[in-house]
């Protein structure tokens, strides 16, 4: 019987180990890919807005460290109201996300190291938010000198990177060994910190389920911290209120999201779909995504 238990933990180890994928695309200079991303966004009680970002990725040079890439928006497209604020807010910063081009490092397994060129990058985006902020009718106790240097000021190389490397990006998994059960943390564009749970498909594809993963104590200490940013002078009220204001369900915070993965021979992603479905303070929005590789 031990003999036959300890066979059956042998193979069950062998296929646990064989589920492992090492996610490393094929790389040499000259190539470029093309992914077309379509989102719709659902606010409740809104009109769903649908975007479709085209996006060229050209790897440009090979160095020790890895290569160099650069990434430019070449095509953009939105079914945004006109007549509506955030539809003419969407349309301007879809407008001028267009020729973007960002300049990336990466290790050899295609994972993002370093923005060569973040000034541009950062610039480009101050310009957005500028655009933005005009569309945006005056708020009591907030210039837009004020909200400007919030936005701004989380413009750092590192939250960027970080962002390439979340779910909808074809950079998100480069660099990982994923195996079923497989789980990691990160911080969405919220600055929610979530865990993802991944399982390996026997088609090779992968699926990730993602969920907020905070204690109350960070999730009182996020919301001081935001606080503390946008609205200083009521940030004492706000920590001696905090746990009656949590308890109150009025701050209350849920996202939920999935993605599946595909990939190419070369390693490359072929396409990704994502769902997340987020209900923040009462108010409940689903972004559906997907990402494919242009043939």
């Amino acid at each position: 019987m031990k003999k036959i238990l300890s066979t059956g933990l042998l193979l069950l180890t062998a296929l646990v180990a064989g589920a492992q994928t090492k996610i490393a695309p094929k790389m040499q200079k000259g190539m470029q890919k093309t992914y077309v991303t379509e989102t719709v966004t659902t606010i409740a009680g809104q009109k769903p807005i649908t975007m479709t970002v085209e996006t060229q990725y050209a790897v440009t040079d090979v160095t020790a460290d890895g290569y160099v890439m650069e990434v430019t928006v070449t095509d953009v497209q939105t079914d945004a109201d006109q007549n509506d604020m955030v539809g003419r807010i969407v349309s301007l910063s879809m407008e001028m996300l267009k020729n973007v081009k960002s300049s990336l490092a990466t290790d050899k397994d295609g994972k993002v190291t370093k923005i060569l060129n973040f000034e541009d990058v950062k610039n480009g985006a101050k310009k957005i938010i500028d655009k933005a902020l005009e569309e945006v009718p005056a708020i009591p106790g907030f210039s837009k000198d004020m909200l400007e240097e919030q936005f701004v000021g989380q413009l750092t190389e590192q939250a960027i990177t970080q962002q390439m490397q979340m779910n909808s990006s074809p950079f998100a998994l480069n660099g990982k060994t994923v195996s079923s059960g497989m789980q990691d943390e990160y911080l969405n564009q919220q600055g929610l910190k979530m865990k993802r749970t991944f399982t390996v498909q026997k088609d090779g594809s992968i699926q990730a389920a993602s969920t907020i993963d905070m204690t109350p104590q960070e999730m009182k200490q996020m919301i001081i911290d935001q606080v503390e940013k946008l609205m200083p002078a009521q940030a004492d009220m706000i920590r001696q209120n905090i746990d009656a204001v949590l308890a109150s369900g009025m701050l209350k915070f849920k996202m939920d999201g999935k993605e599946t993965y595909t990939f190419q021979a070369d390693g490359w992603v072929g396409s990704i779909t994502s769902e997340a479905i987020s209900d923040t303070m009462g108010q409940k929005t689903t972004v559906k995504s997907t990402v494919r590789l242009k043939q």
